[in-house]
């Protein structure tokens, strides 16, 4: 069952980040077309912000890769599946501190925070188990 926990917040999580090579394929004034839909507020079309956000797209999807990647070869990589449990944790108090310090509408973020504890949290705790089991 830890197993199951373990691979399955692991996938989740890769998916979940995976989903941002959308702004890279998809053309710039369609994803900020997007981005007004799901901000409640308008997204002027720039070049150089279309060029970053496919940037980051990129990025982001090689995270997810990451996540997929430990969730598949698990027994490989159960270290590295330490730091990718780790930094979904610390992207979700990231997340947090910024919504705090620009004085955004939390609402929005409610499904970010969500993710990252819920994927980051049981993939820790599975870590944990599992690397206990092997110790002995």
């Amino acid at each position: 069952m830890v197993k199951f926990i373990y691979r399955s917040a692991a996938i989740i999580a890769g998916m979940g980040w995976f989903v941002s090579i959308y702004t890279t394929i998809v053309n710039g004034p369609a994803v900020f077309e997007f981005l007004g839909y799901i901000s409640s507020s308008e997204f002027e079309y720039h070049p150089m912000l279309d060029y970053w956000m496919k940037m980051a797209g990129i990025a982001f999807a090689f995270i997810g890769l990451g996540f997929i990647f430990c969730g598949i070869r698990w027994k490989k990589n159960l270290p590295l599946g330490k730091y990718f449990a780790l930094y979904q944790i610390i992207c979700f108090i990231g997340v947090v501190l910024s919504v705090l310090r620009l004085d955004l509408d939390s609402s929005i973020y409610v499904l970010d925070f969500a993710f990252f504890l819920g994927t980051g949290i049981p993939m820790l705790i599975a870590w944990s188990s599992l690397t206990a089991k092997k110790d002995r």
